[in-house]
């Protein structure tokens, strides 16, 4: 399961490079506005995957205590 998400976030910083490298160019502020926006929801999702594969890989009993 891992994999999978570890894949899916991979795909989606790589689209994140691309939409910053589309703001490297002159762009009206519609367009600025729009890929902004798209880099946010992006960077969430790539935050989900982290959080998933984060637990996914925590052990069962993991007590610092013991």
């Amino acid at each position: 399961m891992t994999l999978e998400y570890q894949a899916k976030k991979a795909f989606l910083e790589i689209e994140a490079d691309k939409y910053i490298s589309y703001l490297c160019e002159p762009r009206t502020r519609p367009e600025v506005f729009a890929a902004i926006e798209k880099i946010a929801l992006l960077h969430l999702e790539i935050q989900n995957c982290e959080d998933i594969i984060y637990t996914a890989n925590i052990p069962e009993f993991d007590d610092p205590l013991n």
